[in-house]
């Protein structure tokens, strides 16, 4: 009997010459534009001080522009997100979004007035912030993995962790020796390497290549085993669900706290009375251990149901958020540390959350009509955190609202896990 022998493509490119899966050169470019995207707002926190000394701003002025860019990413998202699902959509949607912040960042290094902060900041940056790195770890690193979709979120989302544990230190140390308009100069000039130029390597999908979900290539032959089937909801169908607006709810209520609590983790450590360089280290300590944390959550997350790791999220993030009210001294540094470790499995839980109910063909649909909600929240926390020191002097009752809202995420985690009966996406 003769034997078939499986066919060999002969289109093949450098994709599949390499040693290693493709995927994780996606999920590298994603791990260089969550550091750089994600460093800008963990430095906002060293420079605001000397911005608001020089310029006689106030706390709230600065921050009420990263809140204006957070707002501002919400739209950007409902706008651009959707490309992840075309096939040259993320190359250029991140090409074009990452020079408008390359260049906005650059102009801010000049800004004079409060107003000007807003728009080049707040509403420039942040619109194009919508079309960038959150693109590629939410719509297209998910659609490389199946098997190790967590271990591949959590790789790529590292880079956030990363630029909190280095570049509040080498910011504050940058402007001790030179000034804060600087910092926004090594920043614009940073994004533009990192998060602009690799967008060349982004490819939509392994298919797109011939190649398959976690590696390997698609199968020619005609005896070949056919792939596991996987749900495939369209944007339509999830908006009709009522599993959509429970987890839009979930998302944003857990989403309260992964912007606002590290992005002033420096001025709240200077609340509890630490110098600027020691309240820089408390934001490299959350970096450390949202960085090595990571890992662990993304295998967790390939090991559980993505729905029971977000609602014990949700309760180790109530017990700790509240806590620094009640620490003093160096101990306060356990505060940074547990932070980092919530919001580290607050990120993975939240990139898969979507392909897991959903699947991956219109994820990048999905993802533009839900992000709105959770961003939202985020600017809000972000605000009523600089509005609760200029009014009271303290974090106490903001910190109080971010502990609550993440038991509240934990409660509707449970209900739309019984609603749902099962997962949608193995």
């Amino acid at each position: 009997m003769e034997t078939q022998t499986p066919q060999v493509p002969t289109n093949l490119t450098w994709h599949h010459r390499l040693p290693f899966f493709y995927g994780w050169v996606i999920v590298a470019v994603g791990f260089g534009m969550m550091f750089a995207s994600n460093g800008i707002n963990w430095s906002l926190g060293v420079i605001s001080t000397p911005m608001r000394d020089d310029l006689g701003w106030t706390l709230s002025d600065i921050f009420t522009g990263l809140t204006i860019r957070v707002l501002a990413t919400a739209v950007g998202a409902a706008l651009f997100t959707r490309f992840a699902d075309y096939k040259n959509g993320p190359m250029r949607s991140v090409a074009v979004t990452g020079t408008i912040i390359t260049v906005s960042l650059l102009l801010t290094s000049r800004v004079t007035e409060v107003w000007q902060f807003w728009l080049l900041f707040g509403v420039v940056n942040g619109l194009a912030s919508g079309g960038h790195s959150a693109l590629v770890t939410a719509a297209v690193v998910p659609r490389w993995f199946r098997r190790s979709r967590g271990r591949a979120v959590a790789t790529a989302t590292m880079g956030s962790s990363v630029a909190a544990m280095v570049l509040p230190p080498s910011i504050a140390y940058l402007i001790r020796s030179t000034e804060w308009n600087t910092a926004w100069l090594v920043l614009s000039g940073l994004f533009f390497v990192l998060s602009v130029l690799p967008a060349v390597l982004i490819r939509r999908q392994p298919e797109d290549l011939g190649l398959v979900p976690d590696g390997g290539s698609a199968p020619q032959a005609a005896n070949a085993p056919a792939p596991a089937p996987e749900v495939s909801i369209t944007a339509r169908e999830a908006r009709r669900s009522k599993i959509f607006w429970l987890l839009i709810i979930t998302v944003s209520l857990a989403t309260t706290s992964s912007m606002g609590v590290p992005a002033i983790m420096a001025p709240m450590f200077e609340w509890k009375e630490f110098t600027p360089e020691k309240a820089a280290i408390a934001a490299m300590i959350y970096g450390v251990f949202s960085l090595s944390s990571r890992y662990l959550w993304g295998y967790l997350a390939d090991k559980m149901p993505v729905n029971v790791m977000l609602a014990g999220v949700g309760v180790f993030n109530a017990m700790t958020l509240p806590l620094l009210i009640l620490l003093s001294g160096n101990v306060a540094y356990v505060y940074a540390a547990l932070v980092g470790i919530g919001v580290s499995g607050l990120v993975v839980a939240q990139g898969l959350v979507w392909p897991y109910y959903f699947g991956r063909s219109h994820l990048g649909a999905i993802i533009g009509m839900s992000r709105p909600f959770p961003v939202i929240m985020s600017a809000s926390a972000i605000f009523l955190m600089s509005q609760d020191f200029d009014r009271s002097g303290s974090y106490t009752f903001s910190l109080t609202v971010m502990g609550i809202m993440a038991g509240l995420s934990a409660l509707m985690m449970v209900m739309t896990s019984k609603l749902a009966g099962r997962k949608a996406d193995a």
